[in-house]
């Protein structure tokens, strides 16, 4: 008759502290393994299995900031989701600036062949268009913010979001389009006499 396998001596447990120095967290062993957390974190901690690498941070808010999924990101790096977002919120991670850069070019670019296209007589089309143009300034603005906070924080943002002069030309040729839609707002309201 055979001794009873001793249930701390099972194979899984080398597998496990294997998984365990790869950077693989007690929850992730568990799952895979069918082992207590409890269990495994008791034996890494009595045992000394070889603590896992501490994850690259920067890595994966980068990777996050690119816009890649936070369970994605979880198991890639093998960090919980639930650290992630506390991460996360923590350190006030922001996504899509760049993303939000070029959408409002193409904003511009849109607005402007809009414009050369418009009756500038028709007062609902000037309104539209001074309407689209109010709400490309704002994001414009929103964006120029977020760029100098994250400038301030020490990323270099060249690459990601163009040159500091096609951001102050986008910004004066928006500026310029605006100030002719008010010229044209303003002399049709002069022109319109008031009614009684």
């Amino acid at each position: 008759m055979m001794a009873p396998m001793n249930a701390d001596n099972k194979p899984e447990w080398a597998e496990a502290r294997a998984l365990y120095g790869q950077g693989k967290t007690a929850r992730q062993i568990a799952h895979a393994l069918g082992l207590p957390i409890a269990k495994i974190n008791h034996r890494a901690a009595v045992e000394h299995w070889p603590a896992p690498p501490p994850p690259d941070w920067q890595a994966i808010r980068h990777q996050w900031e690119a816009g890649k999924a936070v369970r994605a990101l979880a198991i890639q790096f093998g960090v919980s989701e639930g650290t992630l977002r506390k991460r996360r919120t923590r350190e006030s991670w922001q996504r899509g600036t760049a993303r939000g850069i070029d959408a409002l070019r193409l904003a511009v670019r849109t607005l402007e062949e809009a414009m050369a296209h418009a009756d500038l007589g028709d007062t609902v089309a000037t309104t539209r268009l001074a309407a689209a143009l109010s709400m490309a300034a704002g994001r414009l603005r929103e964006a120029e913010k977020q760029i100098f906070d994250t400038t301030q924080s020490g990323r270099d943002l060249n690459d990601a979001y163009g040159t500091e002069g096609e951001d102050e030309a986008m910004r004066e040729h928006m500026l310029e389009m605006l100030v002719r839609l008010n010229e044209n707002t303003g002399d049709e309201k002069e022109e319109t006499p008031p009614s009684s």
